[in-house]
């Protein structure tokens, strides 16, 4: 009869301590809706014009991605993009369409809508997609890349 000796269990115990863990599991439809709860807040911040709140939901190291401009890097640049837009007085709606996540990673597929008001009168309107990459962090989400693009030019509505 066979009888493994202590170096040999021993041998066994440590290539089962190296080998690494399987994929955390994770709950994505709850990780989904705390994605959603923080677009809203988003637009909430965005609607009270409060940008260290829109700026408190990208990472330290996030990109801000936006058309026809130079990209903002880290959240005080970040800051800065959106605080840049108050003078206008815009109204932006964000709406994730699609949420996928990969571990601590989650990719936002979405729409928006913009408008400011004209000094002429009337408003000037887009709807565009939203693309953005979250990263899990200890406590919640956090935004690493941020970019969009209009489907059609801007148009101007007068009432």
């Amino acid at each position: 009869m066979f009888r493994p000796s202590r170096a040999g269990l021993l041998f066994a115990c440590l290539l089962l301590a190296a080998c690494p863990p399987g994929p955390p599991t994770t709950d994505t439809a709850a990780d989904e809706q705390a994605i959603r709860a923080l677009v809203d807040g988003m637009n909430q911040a965005v609607a009270a014009q409060n940008d260290s709140a829109i700026a408190a939901l990208y990472a330290e190291n996030a990109v801000l991605l936006p058309p026809g401009m130079r990209r903002s890097t880290g959240r005080e640049d970040i800051r800065v993009f959106w605080q840049g837009l108050w003078g206008m007085k815009p109204t932006l709606t964000m709406m994730p369409v699609t949420i996928t996540i990969s571990g601590d990673l989650a990719v936002e597929e979405g729409n928006y809508m913009w408008s400011v008001p004209l000094a002429k009168g009337g408003e000037e309107k887009e709807d565009g997609k939203v693309l953005v990459t979250w990263r899990r962090t200890d406590t919640s989400w956090a935004i690493v890349q941020h970019m969009w693009n209009a489907d059609t030019r801007a148009e101007v509505v007068t009432e």
